[in-house]
């Protein structure tokens, strides 16, 4: 009975009914959420088989590269003007060539890497990290994301050490900052030739 000595039954069992149909409606939308995702993935790998696998692993080789090309050597172009990127082949050369630039031209380089060069990788971790990709693929592009995180972060800290008008360059102080960047780089080229490695058995080549 409530208070004013009304039976409060119906009231309470009405309350309970709009209560679970909201909890039933909640779950509704879990589910229907749930189903899309699993639909999503389903159509990817409907694809999977036989030229239809050829063609998903071809556009994805398509994308994975063009970001690459696009963004990871673009920035490594700009980073390293005049040089030609081929004759970088190991961290060594890498290091010898940021250290180089960093020593003559100090805080004006590390504008050039913040307000040139920096932009051109901004997108390439949240692009690599939107893609659907099969298993297989993706521990590999996942690496490459990871390492062109750690790369920035390297490059970030070196930028840091350049920004200072009175600025009086020492090898030993920016070579852990390079020390990083160079292993992004190398993790990147690395997981970036695996990927290919993969995408490449798959198309059967």
């Amino acid at each position: 009975m409530g208070d004013d000595g009304l039976d409060d039954g119906p009231l309470v069992g009405a309350m309970a009914d709009e209560e679970a149909a909201m909890r039933k409606g909640k779950w509704g939308q879990l589910i229907m959420l749930g189903g899309f995702a699993l639909a999503l993935l389903g159509g990817l790998f409907f694809l999977m088989g036989g030229d239809d696998e050829k063609r998903v692993y071809g556009e994805l080789g398509k994308k994975i590269n063009g970001l690459k090309l696009s963004q990871f050597d673009q920035f490594w172009a700009c980073a390293l003007d005049g040089e030609d990127l081929r004759d970088v082949k190991s961290n060594s050369d890498l290091s010898f060539q940021l250290d180089a630039r960093g020593r003559d031209k100090g805080r004006a380089y590390g504008e050039h890497l913040r307000d040139t060069c920096m932009p051109k990788i901004v997108e390439l971790g949240p692009e690599l990290d939107t893609l659907i990709l099969p298993e297989g693929l993706d521990v590999h592009v996942k690496a490459m994301s990871e390492a062109n995180g750690d790369m920035r972060s390297g490059l970030s800290a070196y930028i840091a050490y350049l920004d200072d008008p009175k600025l009086e360059y020492e090898s030993s102080q920016s070579r852990p900052f390079i020390k990083d960047a160079t292993k992004g780089w190398y993790d990147f080229k690395k997981a970036h030739s695996a990927a290919n490695d993969e995408i490449r058995s798959r198309l059967g080549r």
